[in-house]
């Protein structure tokens, strides 16, 4: 975990000094910060081998690249560090309040997670590791975010599903969960984990009908 953590801080400072030689345009740049970002994210919530697979494109990626920043080697600068434990402890702080706040919107073992990753940092903080510290507070932080976010839309469609509110296109192909006893122990299997996932199921379900809906032909409706 930790050697995964290093090497996605390696590959951050790589992005950035090729960045610096103003060589690649903004929207090459831009595919490596959002895969980036993605890894992040996957390390955020324990999912290693997505991070690790992401990791790897992200090697490819620089490798590709290295001519542009091989011939910038001489303006390459250590990272500068803004943040010190008092700045990255308040952020810790403001993480936890906001999950426990928050609790009923966030599944228990997506918080046990976070509360897990928070306690590393935690580590590195004391350490004085305040540059991979920083990194994993705002992997953190945008997970939390991502999962608010889909939390609230799921309950607005879970809202809409219970009220039976279901958008079903006609003529559509019957599916695996089209049978409500069928959908009813789906539910009952995944409010077993835990009840915020029905509502993200919900969303889900009724996202995939829109989309059977667009790519179903016009003649066969």
């Amino acid at each position: 975990m930790e050697e995964l953590t290093e090497k996605l801080s390696v590959i951050k400072e790589s992005i950035d000094a090729i960045r610096k030689t103003g060589k690649l345009s903004h929207w090459r740049m831009v595919y490596a910060d959002t895969l980036y970002t993605r890894a992040q994210e996957y390390v955020a919530v324990d999912r290693y081998p997505e991070a690790k697979l992401v990791a790897q494109k992200l090697d490819r990626w620089i490798q590709a690249h290295k001519p542009a920043l091989e011939t910038n080697k001489g303006d390459a600068r250590p990272p500068m560090i803004f943040w010190n434990a008092d700045l990255l402890n308040n952020i810790v702080k403001r993480i936890r309040s906001t999950l426990d706040a928050k609790k009923m919107l966030v599944p228990s073992t997506e918080r046990d997670s976070i509360n897990r990753r928070l306690n590393v940092v935690d580590g590195w903080i004391q350490k004085g590791e305040f540059l991979v510290a920083h990194d994993e507070l705002l992997a953190l932080r945008s997970a939390l975010i991502a999962r608010l976010r889909r939390s609230y839309r799921a309950r607005i469609v879970a809202s809409s599903a219970y009220s039976g509110g279901y958008v079903q296109p006609a003529g559509s192909t019957v599916g695996l969960y089209n049978s409500l006893h069928t959908l009813e122990e789906t539910f009952h299997i995944v409010g077993e984990h835990d009840p915020i996932w029905i509502e993200d199921f919900l969303e889900i379900y009724n996202d995939l009908f829109r989309i059977v809906d667009r790519l179903v032909p016009q003649d066969k409706k």
